[in-house]
């Protein structure tokens, strides 16, 4: 004999199929929207990865010493034009800047690439009274070599603070401990010319010099 079965068993398979398919519905678009999120995580990283890797290999460090004394550890960053637009076209695919933004930031990037030419420096000192490479009277001076030989100092340094430097993630040299510091020079013929940039912080108790070939890689 077969058993049929009852009307609200029946109703009750069909709600349990319904909700069975709802689940099964709702985990596939969890897991291609999880996908989706690791996937635009890991393009996102390999970017990040991609600019710190440019940082990496413009950055110049020297640490003078006197007798077991430490004077001076300075990390130097050649900022350089194509590290910025980077850093820029990261922040706009991550969502951070519009596109506005992101228009105004490649206009400003282009305009100071023929104007000057930037350094990013972390600087620690054995008497934290002696970091003050921002000061007029600092006992430190900061000098670029020029394609004739002669030493010019910059336009501008300015003390920068980490806590308000949005991207200082994408700078692991300025740390805690060190003092962040903008240096600019007036890109001049004489500086446009040059074939490697060499960067000396000097003073009394030692100094420090920093090169960057510029030769394009054959």
């Amino acid at each position: 004999m077969i058993s049929v079965p009852e009307p609200h068993i029946i109703g009750n398979m069909n709600k349990s199929r319904a909700v069975s398919i709802s689940v099964a519905v709702c985990l596939c678009l969890l897991a291609s929207s999880s996908c989706a999120n690791k996937s635009s995580k890991f393009k996102f990283t390999m970017q990040r990865d991609a600019v710190m890797d440019m940082v990496g290999q413009n950055v110049r460090t020297e640490k003078v010493y006197r007798d077991l004394d430490t004077i001076l550890i300075a990390d130097v960053l050649l900022y350089k034009p194509e590290i910025k637009r980077s850093g820029v076209k990261q922040a706009k695919d991550e969502g951070r800047i519009d596109a506005e933004q992101d228009k105004e930031m490649f206009a400003d990037i282009a305009d100071k690439e023929s104007k000057e030419v930037e350094f990013l420096a972390g600087v620690y000192t054995g008497d934290k009274r002696w970091n003050d490479l921002d000061k007029n009277n600092s006992m430190w001076r900061v000098t670029l070599k020029t394609a004739d030989g002669s030493w010019v100092t910059p336009s501008s340094i300015t003390k920068l603070k980490l806590d308000k430097m949005q991207d200082a993630w994408l700078f692991p040299f300025l740390t805690e401990w060190k003092y962040a510091y903008r240096i600019v020079f007036p890109k001049t013929p004489a500086i446009a010319g040059v074939n490697s940039y060499t960067l000396r912080i000097t003073s009394v108790v030692g100094e420090g010099t920093f090169n960057w070939d510029l030769t394009p890689p054959k």
